[in-house]
């Protein structure tokens, strides 16, 4: 399993700590650029990691620039889950599809890619961008099939889910 842009990575804390038995089974990297992001990884998830016997690699890194050096795959290895939830609708079309290839190729055969991106029709974009100056690249579902389709060899299974809102879409790619 790999995080991209992974954050806080409060998502595999709340599965260990729901799951313990499920430790052995996971070999974890978590990517992130921000050191403090990784520091906060490692003092909260480290330990809870530990006592379940899930493996983690925190790996402090620009995803920019592992792509850009071609050194992605050398850092993950074969994958059978890779997402990535916050980092896409910050990326223009051309790098989305570049890291969305570079991941894929890091796909184990069978394996599952999970990419959000918030849509378009997203309610607060408004209050976002003019009150925030937070600014996201919004898409729509059949954008995110289009970049996802691009991918080769072809994918077994390309679509797009959403949470109950419909705000935050979900490219789902089974290699």
């Amino acid at each position: 399993m790999a995080s991209v842009g992974c954050g806080p990575a409060r998502e595999i804390f709340e599965l260990l700590k729901a799951e313990p038995a499920l430790g052995p089974r996971l070999q974890i990297a978590l990517i992130d650029q921000e050191e403090q992001a990784i520091k906060y990884c490692e003092r909260t998830l480290g330990p809870l990691a530990a006592a379940a016997g899930a493996r983690v690699e925190y790996i402090r890194e620009s995803v920019r620039r592992l792509l850009t050096e071609r050194q992605l795959l050398d850092v993950l290895g074969q994958r059978d889950f890779i997402y990535s939830a916050g980092l896409f609708d910050y990326l223009s079309d051309r790098t989305f599809s570049a890291l969305l290839s570079s991941l894929y190729d890091a796909l184990s055969p069978g394996g599952l890619l999970a990419v959000g991106n918030v849509a378009e029709h997203n309610p607060t974009r408004w209050f976002m961008e003019y009150c925030l100056d937070w600014f996201l690249i919004h898409r729509s579902k059949t954008e995110l099939l289009t970049l996802g389709q691009r991918l080769v060899p072809s994918p077994s299974s390309t679509n797009v889910d959403a949470e109950p809102l419909g705000v935050n879409l979900f490219l789902l790619i089974h290699r």
